[in-house]
């Protein structure tokens, strides 16, 4: 199941379409083609020190930036940067969806069928979008009262937040939870 396919999307943010479609691909179950391997050689407490210079650097720059050009008392200027954090994340997200799709369709067998779910809503509503977006907004008005030149740490928490909207909303819909909970109902399945 591609839940990137998810349509209409305002699903994600509690409105209800009386239906909503999702693709998906039908593979053997020997097919190990998706299994996955470790390729990890360094573990995850060799990496964050890894990053720790990087991120050090990174925090310098923006901090720089804030004093030397005084952004911090400019306020279009910092609503401005701190979209821009938000855009960065739209595009690595958007990249990384790409490649996802271009690896699993090498990996896909020719033969393949692939089918389109029609799944019909019921009362309740998914709100998964509003979390992260609430967090975004937090972190907006705290970003606009700083004027201490510390605004470059919101503006990497604003990132990572809005990485987590952007995946939580494209990729992420939690179409196996409402289906086992009966929130969503099968209505037909049809070849594509």
């Amino acid at each position: 199941m591609d839940t990137s396919t998810l349509s209409p999307k305002r699903y994600c943010w509690g409105l209800l379409p009386k239906n909503i479609t999702v693709d998906m691909i039908e593979l053997d179950k020997k097919n190990a083609s998706f299994e996955t391997k470790s390729k990890t050689l360094l573990g995850t407490s060799t990496i964050a020190i890894m990053i720790q210079p990087i991120v050090k650097i990174g925090y310098d720059m923006l901090k720089n930036l804030f004093v030397n050009y005084e952004i911090s008392q400019q306020i279009f200027l910092k609503i401005v940067l701190y979209f821009i954090s938000m855009l960065i994340s739209y595009f690595i997200i958007w990249n990384s969806l790409r490649k996802a799709h271009k690896i699993a369709a090498e990996r896909l067998p020719k033969e393949s069928k692939k089918v389109r779910l029609t799944l019909r809503t019921t009362k309740r509503r998914e709100l998964t979008g509003y979390i992260f977006l609430f967090l975004n907004l937090a972190c907006l008005l705290f970003f606009l009262m700083l004027n201490d030149s510390e605004e470059g740490a919101i503006l990497v928490i604003n990132g990572i937040i809005s990485l987590a909207l952007f995946l939580s909303v494209w990729t992420m819909p939690p179409i196996s939870f409402s289906y086992r909970n009966k929130f969503l109902t099968v209505e037909k399945i049809e070849k594509i």
